[in-house]
């Protein structure tokens, strides 16, 4: 009920009785708060318990959780915003972050943004000069071991593509064990192109030339590929196993090497044989940075309760939000430069590594066409299908994949 019609409501209640009666107190305004986390097994109840303390904070305001599997939750906030409905706030991943902000669904929250000492995370968020969203969570990716079956090995945290091929090969021939876990099926397209940009980043691609062209057939591009195809020659990943089950060999201690990032080590290391100071985590073995996935919180343009809203991000943004928030996130880069949990470190040693790396990885997303990502790396990603399946050369797959991208833009 809003302001108006419940203050209408008691004068004619006081009409009516003609007797001197207590005016109504205001009804509580109502957030609902959409996230795919909420759903999570692992952190989903902390993370949504933090969001709670906010109603202390504001007596006046009610936070309502929203839980949507993570499958459905990009289209479903795209088609609800889209349609002039929706939650009030929503967290959400980079690319459904963009289409939103592409078809003018967010709110500006630039005066919760200027509310605190925010760093690099900020930086995506701004959209043509317009703070649309709140950094969340940003999850870089990592290159992560099983300590013991290295030692047992005799192998080494490797520095470059030949280095974990052999200390890989070593892992499953003295242990058997399994070498490395990727995903590597075009079935898996969204999660796979995703795990394939550390690859095309690490050596250097950008798929935008200086002009904003977008290019995927470059020398850089072609490397990529080579490299990634070399690994999945060796042998040394489960062929035709997805990763998900891959992950769980992880967590029961039959894998020596993946690339995953900070929110899939945290699942590996939590409530799994792997303890979580058996797992160690380094820099990927490439020259270049890779990449991260970056989730924000932004503000539905449909909401009747925005300025309430952007109070609620300006509490999260504060000390005393990223404080409590970190608690509830592990080894994943906030808002803010709130750093990890001494009691979380001591048990997951390997959260320093990530925390360092999310400070100059890269966005999945392609510059200038952060909302056509996906469609761009499709006809990618067919290519690497033909490097890897039918032994096309690189130069040549990436070439008809450029046709494509040149017909498709």
């Amino acid at each position: 009920m809003s302001r108006i019609s419940h203050l209408s409501r008691a004068c004619a209640v006081l009409l009516a009785s003609a007797v001197t009666t207590p005016v109504f107190a205001q009804d509580k305004v109502e957030l609902v708060i959409a996230n795919s986390q909420w759903l999570d097994a692992l952190r989903g109840e902390a993370l949504w318990n933090v969001v709670k303390l906010y109603e202390k904070q504001a007596p006046n305001v009610s936070l309502k959780s929203l839980g949507v599997p993570s499958h459905d939750y990009g289209n479903r906030m795209i088609t609800e915003f889209g349609a002039g409905q929706g939650p009030d706030i929503a967290i959400i991943q980079d690319e459904v972050f963009y289409a939103l902000a592409d078809g003018g669904l967010l709110v500006d929250v630039g005066a919760a943004a200027e509310s605190a000492d925010m760093n690099v995370t900020r930086e995506g968020a701004i959209v043509d000069g317009v703070t649309l969203g709140i950094p969340w969570q940003r999850a870089a990716y990592a290159l992560i071991y099983n300590r013991k079956l290295m030692e047992e090995a005799g192998a080494s945290v490797p520095r470059t593509v030949d280095e974990l091929i052999e200390n890989a090969q070593a892992v499953q021939q003295k242990t058997g064990a399994i070498g490395f876990t990727a995903r590597h099926q075009l079935n898996d397209f969204t999660t796979y192109f995703k795990d394939f940009q550390n690859w095309a980043f690490g050596y250097g691609v950008n798929w935008v030339d200086e002009s904003g062209n977008l290019t995927v057939n470059t020398p850089e591009a072609v490397d990529a590929v080579t490299a990634f195809k070399k690994m999945y020659d060796a042998k040394i990943i489960p062929t035709g196993d997805d990763f998900p089950t891959q992950r769980t060999r992880f967590k029961e201690a039959s894998a020596g090497y993946s690339i995953d990032n900070s929110g899939g080590t945290l699942n590996i290391a939590s409530g799994s044989k792997l303890k979580g100071d058996e797992l160690g985590a380094s820099p990927m073995p490439f020259a270049n940075p890779g990449a991260h996935q970056q989730i924000y919180v932004v503000v539905n343009a449909n909401s009747d309760h925005q300025d309430e809203a952007i109070d609620f991000l300006k509490w999260l943004v504060s000390s005393e939000g990223q404080n409590e928030l970190r608690k509830a996130s592990g080894p994943d880069m906030l808002a803010t430069d709130v750093p990890l949990v001494d009691e979380f470190l001591a048990g997951n040693p390997w959260g320093t590594t990530f925390a360092e790396l999310a400070k100059h990885s890269r966005s999945l997303l392609i510059p200038g066409y952060e909302v056509e990502t996906t469609q761009v790396m499709r006809p990618v990603m067919e290519a690497v299908e033909e490097v890897l399946i039918k032994g096309a050369a690189p130069a040549d797959a990436l070439t008809k994949a450029q046709e494509k991208v040149d017909q498709m833009f």
